[in-house]
């Protein structure tokens, strides 16, 4: 309990400086980085928009705040000195007392939840003063109630309230912060019925605690919702009904309502409780969407841009309503002045080097605009524009925060809810009634081809107020999946979206997509079945971390998975031997950290902003992922990493992740109590020696299994037979700790199953046929620009190919249909007879090696279609992407089709597979156009990369490389159509991760990361132009064979080989040993690098 409540820790020591004469106690120590995060400066904002029914007057600086000394004092303590905007107008309303309510809109840490804790202090204090003058101490319940999302808010805002409150020396029994345990104790209700300061909860706790009808609170004075866009709704409104239900027949608290984004019912929750509401804005943008402006956003070309402003101008005219143009520099507002002006529009262009005459002139503009457009910039603060009424975006800011302030610009003519009507005030001269109440306040986002990178986040805030077409939100989608892609740190997946399958907090720093990594699974993870597990720690009631021991098959029998028993010991040997830093330190690397007890491996998942790579630092924040103690996360420095030795990189780690599929808290909270993981290892650990835990697997990540459900085996001696203990999910649901929620396990397992490769195409289907937004034009252009995308689309369809790679296709086609007969026929008869299932495997793979070789026939055709188009587009850039959609491209001149003699049919085909058909044919080519010259190419391999050496003809000649589906590789020169260009396209068949390149004189060094770190067999000797490098080879064989003599001096040495002799002849290259020298030699190690690949593993993408 006393871990559960904050008020336990306020064992406060007495302290000679008293505030007065009640002794209230002051805290020596407060941990400030625990339970105040530091403010943004960006969300931070230096206005603010608030609407009441009473007259506001916002404080100005921080001495015209009152608050009692001690709450002041704990505020310098916390380092809140300054006053920010939204708090100048919350604090002296607030403190005015009952019915002054108010709702709070603005960005994440941007000084909401401090806007509302020092009143709420205040007015605790206060109540305690008056209980101590009474004669009885007649304090029941929560003076105040506040509700927040999760349990780490609950510990935060408990925390920050337990600093700023005090009690006297003789009053141990009062509690002044009280949190809400996982289990109903009578220290809870004893401590309910002494009376309570603060009572934090989140909104499933407070209806658990409301349900038994047991608790009441007679003296609530203050209530607050702390980010209420977190909290189910259907919770939040259980909960209103509750506690107006609770204070039906008295006054109502004061509440107080902080949430990120406007939603009108929460407007209508404030008015039920307090008769003076106050709407308080730091987010200039959602309060331009409060009152009454209607946003749109067009996709436009650069050059289209000037034609859709002129026609909003004349359909939104200038002289009826106040308009400001919003562009990125002074140059782009010259060039738009041109145009406006050359088609009769007035304009007041405002440039950074504007005069005190231009200045006069935008006052003027302010009282009478007589048909001017206003131009700006964003670096001009001095303009204070507040009631314009068309805002037209021709470029976006640099950063959000100043797209947001653009909106100040229509601040003064934002609908005012609390107002008995919209022109009480009178509008200005050039705008009726009827017209504003038309076409109302207009802001109008311009995106073109620049601008693409804040498409995602302008969608995201659209999508929470008004409809947004879906192809738009793809074409979001997809941008920001590219640009998560060139993000090096990849933070652990998110524990709420593990648990719940989706995430809602906007500010959370986990990972919620899923990476390539993530599917890589390691050799010995099973996929499905029943496995044997080793515990080693529990982190949550849902979430363990194990080690695997055995693995059932379905209709089979137990297998022991292999394990590395002597990793740890291994590592510390090698480690102590050769023990050097790890620098720099790189996101998803491998290395050592050094623990209390010694080393450990790890994997990097975040490193904080490196300035000079070549100073070597050891304060650098960095986080890392436990690998075989445990699977916890560590945040650490970069003085604690050590480089792994070489031969441990690769090894699978020892321990992995653990989840329960769809078993949530009982009481419907985001998070679990740390006591509920307690009690779960309590009650594995009380099973007796020997146990194991038993699961049916799911589904499977690289690091993470899912499984139904998980029993706990015991063997008992007099029976002779594993017992089953205790059933986990029956366990937790039996003690009410959790429930089965089956939504929680359908929106994980669609999140799990989903293929990103399936989804990208998808989207880029989507993308490509995204259409942009405009305005009706004439039937002509609208019919030409339909007939342009169906060329487009005509343009882009996969035609059957020809020469060389049609006839491999029409053979594997061929032999694909008679393949899938043949099997449908033996599958019949294995219903009739039932065969041996291995013919049906063989006959299987025999197809899917046919069906792969067709699908790689069919990418490499594509690859040659890309390489004759003159203007080939990078569609995995955004920028170049954005264009595609939005210009479609000119019809380019089809190349020459060269008509391929006609082969003859070969015969048995049945019988020949698609690599002897490759051999067999080599004189066949296809014709390449006049100007393609393929260049000399030098390669050789390492254990963790492919080098390539492209020798060209002269020195610094432009050029481009990418690695294309994570097997081909693609390089060209750039240069004149008509000129010669130098590429090649060649194929791997192997997984690889990242490309990365550089000049020198006249070589380009290509260098490709493996997928794995093993020797791949390279199959380029297809590609004439493709030369070995025999040195680098061999010196990798050399490597190789000197790796396995050491490990074997290395068992003779540790005693594990005893009675045998091996020895190393340098002369054949050779182990030999006294007796059977071949059982410790495997055959694999006799193979030499270069080994070709079987056809029946042959895999192309």
């Amino acid at each position: 309990m006393a871990e559960k409540c904050a008020a336990d820790a306020n064992n406060n020591c007495d302290n000679k400086n008293n505030v007065d004469n009640l002794h209230y106690e002051v805290q020596d120590t407060f941990p400030f980085a625990q339970y105040v995060q530091p403010l943004l400066a960006a969300n931070c904002s230096e206005y603010a928009v608030a609407h009441s029914n009473l007259c506001l007057q916002p404080a100005r600086q921080m001495s015209e705040v009152s608050f009692l000394p001690h709450i002041l004092y704990a505020m310098r303590r916390l380092r809140l000195t300054q006053l920010l905007r939204v708090q100048s107008y919350a604090w002296p309303y607030l403190k005015q007392g009952a019915d002054h309510g108010a709702v709070i809109v603005g960005a994440p840490r941007s000084g909401r939840t401090l806007s509302f804790v020092p009143p709420l202090c205040q007015v605790v204090c206060k109540s305690l003063a008056e209980q101590r003058c009474r004669r009885r101490w007649e304090l029941n319940g929560p003076i105040a109630l506040v509700l927040v999302a999760d349990l780490g808010r609950v510990q935060q805002i408990g925390g920050l309230c337990n600093t700023m409150l005090r009690k006297a020396k003789n009053e141990e029994w009062l509690t002044l912060v009280l949190t809400v345990p996982s289990a109903q104790t009578p220290d809870f209700f004893l401590r309910w019925l002494n009376g309570v300061g603060c009572l934090v909860a989140t909104p499933a706790q407070f209806l658990w605690l409301c349900s038994s009808n047991l608790l009441k609170m007679p003296e609530l004075r203050f209530v607050a919702y702390d980010d209420v866009d977190l909290m189910p709704m259907e919770q939040l409104g259980q909960v209103h009904q509750q506690l107006l239900s609770l204070t039906k027949n008295k006054q109502r608290p004061q509440l107080v309502i902080t949430s990120q984004s406007y939603n009108h019912k929460l407007l209508h929750m404030l008015s039920e409780f307090n008769a003076h509401p106050m709407l308080l804005f730091g987010d200039i943008l959602e309060a331009a969407l409060y009152g009454g402006v209607r946003m749109r956003m067009l996709l436009l070309k650069r050059k289209a841009k000037h034609e859709e402003l002129l026609r909003l101008l004349q359909r939104r005219s200038p002289h009826l309503l106040r308009t400001v143009i919003n562009c990125h520099s002074d140059a782009e507002i010259s060039d738009l002045v041109r145009t406006l002006e050359a088609q009769g529009y007035k304009c007041l262009p405002y440039y950074q080097t504007a005069d005190m005459d231009v200045r006069d002139h935008v006052h003027r503009w302010m009282q009478n605009t007589k048909g001017e457009l206003l131009l700006c910039t964003d670096d001009c603060p001095e303009l204070n524009i507040r009631h314009a009424e068309t805002l037209v975006h021709y470029s976006l800011s640099d950063s959000w925060s100043k797209f947001k302030l653009r909106h100040l610009n229509l601040a003064d003519n934002l609908r005012n809810r609390f107002a008995p009507s919209l022109t009480e005030k009178g509008p200005v001269e050039q705008s009726s009634d009827k017209d504003f109440k038309q076409d109302g306040l207009l802001s109008l986002v311009f995106l073109d081809e620049s601008n693409h990178k804040q498409l995602p986040r302008l969608v995201d805030f659209l999508q929470m107020h008004q409809h947004v077409e879906e192809r738009i939100i793809l074409l979001a989608r997809h941008i920001r999946n590219q640009l998560e892609s060139l993000k090096s740190n990849e933070p652990a997946l998110c524990n709420v979206l593990l648990s719940l399958g989706h995430c809602g907090d906007t500010v959370c720093n986990q990972r919620h997509q899923l990476l390539p990594y993530d599917r890589l699974l390691p050799a010995q993870m099973p996929t499905h079945g029943d496995v044997k597990l080793q515990l080693i720690r529990v982190y949550t009631p849902t979430h363990y971390c194990v080690r695997l021991l055995e693995h059932l098959q379905p209709d089979g029998t137990w297998q022991p998975l292999p394990r590395q028993v002597t990793l740890e010991m291994k590592l510390q040997l090698l480690q102590s031997e050769d023990c050097r830093r790890h620098w720099p330190p790189k996101a998803k690397d491998i290395c050592t950290y050094r623990n209390d007890y010694g080393y450990e491996r790890v994997r990097i998942l975040r490193v904080a902003h490196i300035k000079q790579l070549n100073l070597s630092r050891t304060d650098v924040a960095v986080e890392v992922q436990a690998m075989d103690v445990d699977t916890r996360l560590i945040k650490t420095t970069s003085g604690k990493l050590y480089i792994c030795p070489e031969e441990l990189r690769d090894v699978p780690p020892l321990s992995i992740d653990l989840r329960i599929l769809g078993m949530v808290p009982y009481t419907g909270e985001r998070s679990w109590h740390e006591e509920d993981g307690r009690q779960c290892a309590e009650w594995i650990n009380a099973v007796p020696q020997p146990n194991f835990l038993q699961a049916s697997i799911v589904m499977s990540l690289a690091h993470t299994i899912f499984v139904h459900n998980l029993a706990v085996n015991s063997y008992a001696p007099n029976l002779q037979m594993h017992v089953r203990r205790f059933n986990m999910c029956m366990q937790l649901t039996r003690r009410k700790l959790a429930k089965k929620c089956d939504q929680a396990i359908d929106k994980l397992l669609g999140f799990l199953a989903s293929d990103q490769l399936n989804n990208q195409t998808k989207e880029e289907e989507s993308v490509q046929h995204a259409v942009v937004e405009t305005h009706p034009l004439k039937q002509s252009l609208e019919n030409q620009q339909h007939e342009e995308q169906k060329q487009l689309t005509k343009k882009t369809t996969v035609k059957v190919p020809t020469g060389r790679i049609g006839y491999f296709a029409k053979m594997a086609m061929q032999l694909g249909k008679e393949n899938r007969l043949r099997l449908e026929e033996q599958q019949q008869q294995q219903q009739e007879q039932q065969q041996n299932p291995l013919d049906e495997n063989r006959n299987t793979l025999k197809d899917n090696s046919v069906e792969a070789l067709y699908n790689c026939l069919m990418n490499c055709s594509l690859l040659d279609l890309q390489e004759k188009q003159q203007s080939a587009v990078n569609c995995n850039v955004p920028e170049e992407l954005l264009k595609q959609i939005i210009e479609p491209q000119q019809e380019q001149p089809k190349p020459p089709q060269v008509k391929q003699p006609e082969k003859n049919r070969i015969e048995n085909k049945t019988k020949t597979t698609a690599p002897e058909a490759v051999e067999k044919s080599p004189d066949i080519h296809y014709q390449t156009p006049p100007n393609i010259v393929r260049p000399e190419v030098i390669y050789y391999q390492t254990t963790c990369t492919l080098e390539l050496k492209v020798i060209l003809p002269e020195d610094n000649i432009e050029y481009e490389a990418m690695l294309h589906n994570g097997r081909c590789i693609c390089f060209w020169t750039l240069g004149a159509s008509e000129s010669i260009r130098y590429q090649f396209t060649v194929n791997t068949h192997c997984p690889y991760q990242s490309l990365s390149h550089r000049i020198q004189g006249r070589t380009v060094y290509l260098s490709i990361l493996k997928a794995l770190a093993e020797t791949y067999p390279l199959e380029l000797s297809f590609y004439r132009f493709m030369k070995p490098h025999h040195e680098k080879l061999n010196s990798l064989e050399e490597q190789r064979r000197s790796r396995v003599a050491n490990f074997g001096t290395r068992l003779l040495q540790m005693g594990y080989i005893q009675g045998r002799s091996i020895k190393y002849n340098e002369d054949d290259d050779q182990f030999s040993s006294d007796d059977q020298a071949e059982e410790l030699i495997p055959d694999a190690c006799a193979e030499s690098v270069e080994r070709p690949i079987d056809a029946s593993a042959f895999i192309c993408d």
